[in-house]
C-alpha cells in the first residue's frame, strides 16, 4: 500500500510505502535447549556432536508432562552456544496460551530436554559426558538443569503505541522537528 503524507499543511507530500503482514503471533518460539560442555544439575554435560535429528517432529511438553503437549519441534540445529531449537506452541490449546503468557511475561523462560542416552564417557570428579543421544522432547521448565538453556526468542503481537510513537516520530524528523 502506498500513502501520501501531508508534510507541512497543504504544501509538501511525502510518498512513503507501508506494507502490512499478518500478526507475528502464531506461537513461533525459538530457544537454547541444551547447552554444550556446561555442567548440569545432574553432573552431566553434553557434547556438540551428541545428537543426531532425523527430521520427525518432536512434542514440545510442559515440565517434561507428556499428557501436557503444548506444540512441537520443528527444527534442531548445532549453534556455537548450544542446541538450538525451533517449535510452534498449539494455540488451540489452552495449557499452550498458558505457556505463551507465561514466556511473554517473563514468568518462565527456561528450556530442558529429554533424551535416550546411547553413548557416554566418564570424566574427572564423577562427570558423566554424553557423546551419543537420541532427543526425545524438549520441555518449558521454571529451572532448567543445564544452566543457560532458555527461550531466546517468542513471537508475539506488537504494541501498536510503539508503531504509532516510532512512525510519529520518523514523520517529525522527515519535517525537521523533534517530536
Amino acid at each position: 500500500m502506498t500513502a501520501s503524507v501531508p508534510l507541512i499543511a497543504g504544501r509538501d507530500l511525502l510518498d512513503c510505502e507501508v506494507r502490512f503482514a499478518p500478526p507475528a503471533d502464531d506461537g513461533t518460539i525459538e530457544g537454547i535447549a541444551v547447552r554444550f560442555d556446561v555442567l548440569d544439575s545432574y553432573r552431566t554435560t553434553f557434547d556438540r556432536r551428541a545428537f543426531a535429528w532425523d527430521g520427525k517432529s518432536l512434542p514440545l511438553l510442559w515440565s517434561h508432562d507428556p499428557s501436557e503437549v503444548v506444540g512441537s519441534v520443528r527444527s534442531v540445529s548445532v549453534e556455537a552456544d548450544g542446541l538450538k531449537v525451533r517449535g510452534k506452541l498449539n494455540l488451540e490449546v489452552q495449557r499452550a496460551r498458558e505457556v505463551r503468557a507465561m514466556l511473554i511475561a517473563g514468568d518462565v523462560s527456561g528450556l530442558s530436554i529429554g533424551f535416550r542416552r546411547l553413548k557416554d564417557e566418564s570424566r574427572a570428579g564423577g562427570i558423566r559426558h554424553i557423546t551419543a543421544a537420541r532427543l526425545v522432547e524438549v520441555s518449558f521448565v521454571a529451572v532448567p538443569s543445564v544452566p543457560g538453556s532458555h527461550v531466546t526468542s517468542i513471537r508475539a503481537v506488537p504494541d501498536l503505541s510503539t508503531l504509532n510513537r516510532s512512525i510519529t516520530n520518523a514523520i517529525a524528523a522527515l519535517k525537521g522537528k523533534r517530536p
